[in-house]
């Protein structure tokens, strides 16, 4: 007898999920709160070119621009200057890209239901409720993949708190851009515990935006950010959403309910982006959860497939935590270090904005490294 599996949320990652699943013959329904999927569109929509082409995704029809490197910003302005000859990532559309990740889903067979909340899970039940009306659907396999809000993480004992996230607020802006080049802000004057963004879809248009810690502001932290970078452009709709700012989550199973995406904080904390990690751990449950059908493996081997993807995320919160401890004099001296120790040219060649222990280790070769011991101390001692 096939076993059923329900998804709760069709974002990236339960929709890369729903349709692993059906192409491999499991019954999988999604359930999804909003009316119409992508939106509202919570994302910067940048994504690294290696894993676009790693995944195979297929961005023909939300492709905005591509980019070829960054300029990063300490707070008095001295700038690292990232550059590669080949794409580094790309900007999309994050609405039209999740329509079409729903289209995958739907044409490898998986059914998904839009306009219907699941608002409690109890052993093989689920509760639903759609157009104020209640409901009640079966399932033998659950998936929490309901984002950053998620209701059901404490169904698996998680509990959140307000630290775990940083509160960002972002614009789609008119204006002169260099297309080539996202820019990244950092000061704890406006963005504190996270920097500010400028990422353009192509010479006249771009998102911009900027997320600091729970308790601040964002619209006017994003006031103050133009104001004191003299950015002039002119804003054509803006919207705001929380980031999982934390480590991976690693218990990720409960009986027969598992977590995925952003509700499980699989999301990097130097940069805010999901995309990627989402849909590689969405990969890693695909196959959990064949194997737990046909092979009898336990659904907590997940946790165990999952120890790579761990392992970068925790790479990720730790470098953000060590930067989010720097004041902005601290910053400015860590920017004039970095230049003077060669990590404009290093970063250019080895940077990968997915996978930090890529080039971490590497860094350690570099002649110009010795200037960069106090601070690898420091870095080295966060736990």
């Amino acid at each position: 007898m096939d076993r059923h599996v329900s998804v709760i949320g069709a974002g990236s990652a339960g929709l890369r999920l729903a349709r692993k699943l059906a192409e491999n013959n499991i019954p999988v329904t999604v359930f999804e709160d909003h009316a119409e999927i992508g939106i509202p569109e919570h994302c910067s929509g940048l994504i690294s070119a290696r894993n676009t082409e790693t995944l195979g995704f297929d961005l023909k029809d939300s492709f905005t621009n591509t980019i070829y490197g960054a300029k990063i910003y300490s707070p008095n302005n001295t700038q690292l200057r990232i550059e590669s000859k080949k794409p580094v990532a790309h900007v999309m559309d994050r609405s039209l890209f999740d329509k079409t990740l729903y289209q995958q889903a739907k044409k490898a067979g998986a059914e998904i239901v839009l306009n219907t909340s699941v608002m409690n899970v109890k052993g093989n039940t689920i509760f639903t409720q759609s157009k104020g009306k209640g409901g009640v659907k079966k399932a033998d396999i659950m998936v929490a993949a309901d984002g950053v809000n998620s209701r059901l993480r404490k169904v698996v004992g998680i509990e959140s708190k307000a630290s775990d996230f940083v509160h960002s607020y972002q614009v789609k802006a008119s204006g002169n851009f260099d297309p080539r080049f996202v820019e990244l802000y950092f000061s704890e004057s406006f963005a504190p515990h996270f920097f500010a963004w400028v990422i353009p879809e192509n010479e006249s248009s771009a998102k911009i935006g900027l997320g600091c810690k729970v308790g601040v502001n964002p619209v006017h932290a994003f006031k103050k950010f133009l104001k004191e970078k003299q950015i002039d452009v002119h804003i054509k709709s803006d919207n705001s959403f929380l980031i999982p700012c934390a480590p991976p989550i690693r218990t990720l199973t409960k009986d027969n309910m598992l977590l995925l995406g952003d509700a499980a904080y699989q999301t990097k904390a130097t940069t805010g982006g999901g995309i990627i990690m989402n849909c590689k751990s969405a990969d890693i449950l695909a196959t959990s959860i064949h194997d737990h059908i046909h092979h009898h493996t336990p659904l907590n081997e997940y946790e165990k497939r999952m120890e790579p993807i761990f392992k970068e995320l925790e790479l990720h919160y730790k470098i953000h935590t060590y930067q989010s401890r720097q004041t902005d004099a601290q910053l400015d001296k860590l920017f004039l270090k970095l230049k003077d120790a060669g990590m404009e040219h290093f970063l250019s060649n080895h940077g990968d904005m997915d996978e930090p222990s890529r080039f971490v280790s590497k860094m350690i070769t570099q002649p110009g490294i010795i200037s960069l011991i106090p601070e690898a101390v420091k870095f080295a001692l966060i736990k």
